[in-house]
């Protein structure tokens, strides 16, 4: 046999046929059984074959209920009490459907949860219920998902709020309630992203703007951003934090903000480029020419006497300069030696190295000798000094 897929479309029209059918059952069915005209019996034989359950109640009492209601909600010694055996269903969210019930008391062949929709029609009701026990098992596998994606995300340090495609924040990590001193009971009540936004705003968690213009404008650059995946920006806070914020698109719509304290990163990123730039004013007073390569080969730092040594000017390079680039230079500027390949070599392994050193005669007549030292994280320290000529020429006639 086939299998019929019923779509919520096609129930919805159902329901809304069945409405009306309901308000001819109310008029039209007497209740003790009068005669009827075909029209009437037709429209009754839809009703009393409905694939769920249809019921008419009148001051509070069952006076007529199809087939599929007697088979389902009604057992041979227990009456069927109509709309007083459901209650409001608690498996749902406060966000979920309103129309879902369950039953008090559990029948043999009944469902546990029911859609019911009613329609009041003079003095009685027409009740239409359908099994909703596919709609409460979806909802709470959602609410169980989101509950493990929130324990997953409690021991995250960085501050995570998702928000739906409507905007409203549906998930959150206690990070964000640490780092943004945002109460949990307020964030549980699923804030817009605007009201989100002028929290922060209120409570001095973002860049003090200049006037509100700004403050707006930012906000909606923050919001349009989160949700394109084009927002990344520090900001720091009066309080002397530094908090990354990064945006980052979801599916259907929504939106995730990642909230990340990089104070203390940045204050260790702010203390090495301070004791770089001191490190390298000590190069500049060197009288010698200095470079440095790190351990991907590139030329890290050359000082000025390493552009005047070499004549060139690799100290003020904007774009990488490779150990084959600089040895180029090298070679122009000297006399044919095997030197440089070793240099090579040496800047490209990164097994344990030792200090060494080199004489080289370079075109114009000069000399000079080269210093090569492995220091930390695989960058290598070459120092360049100038020697005599004669102690060049000596070594060479050895």
């Amino acid at each position: 046999m086939g299998t019929v897929m019923v779509t919520d479309t096609s129930v919805l029209i159902l329901l809304v046929f069945l409405f009306g059918l309901g308000t001819w059952l109310a008029w039209l069915i007497p209740v003790g059984g009068q005669g009827r005209s075909a029209s009437v019996n037709a429209i009754c034989a839809i009703a009393q074959s409905a694939p769920f359950s249809i019921w008419i109640e009148q001051d509070e009492n069952v006076v007529w209920k199809n087939d599929f209601c007697m088979r389902h909600l009604s057992d041979q010694n227990v009456p069927f009490l109509g709309r007083a055996e459901f209650e409001r269903s608690k498996a749902l969210n406060p966000k979920g459907i309103n129309e879902v019930y369950d039953l008090k008391s559990a029948r043999s062949k009944a469902a546990g949860s029911y859609s019911i929709q009613s329609q009041k029609i003079g003095d009685k009701t027409v009740y239409y219920a359908q099994d909703a026990s596919a709609l409460v098992e979806t909802d709470n596998a959602l609410r169980r998902f989101v509950q493990t994606l929130a324990d997953t995300f409690a021991h995250l340090p960085i501050g995570l709020a998702v928000f739906d495609k409507k905007r409203d924040l549906t998930l959150f990590n206690p990070a964000l309630s640490n780092l943004l001193g945002l109460a949990p009971d307020w964030l549980a009540r699923q804030p817009s992203m605007r009201s989100f936004l002028d929290r922060l705003r209120n409570d001095g968690a973002i860049p003090e703007p200049k006037d509100f213009a700004t403050v707006r404008h930012e906000f909606a650059e923050l919001e349009s951003g989160a949700f394109t995946g084009t927002y990344e920006v520090d900001w720091a806070l009066p309080s002397g934090h530094i908090y990354r914020v990064t945006g980052r698109p979801h599916p259907q719509g929504g939106a995730a903000l990642l909230f990340e304290d990089i104070s203390r990163r940045a204050a260790l990123e702010s203390k090495y480029r301070a004791e770089l730039r001191q490190l390298y004013a000590a190069f500049e007073s060197l009288s010698g020419a200095v470079a440095i390569f790190d351990q991907a080969g590139e030329l890290a730092y050359a000082n000025d006497g390493f552009d005047a040594l070499w004549e060139c000017s690799l100290s003020s390079s904007v774009s990488p300069t490779t150990m084959n680039d600089v040895s180029r230079v090298f070679q122009k500027q000297s006399e044919p030696t095997p030197v440089w390949g070793e240099l090579r070599n040496f800047v490209n392994d990164l097994t344990e190295r030792s200090q060494w050193q080199a004489n080289v005669a370079l075109r114009n007549g000069r000399a000079i000798s080269m210093t090569v030292s492995p220091i930390a994280d695989g960058y290598v320290f070459c120092e360049f000094q100038e020697t005599a000529t004669k102690s060049i020429e000596s070594q060479m006639a050895s």
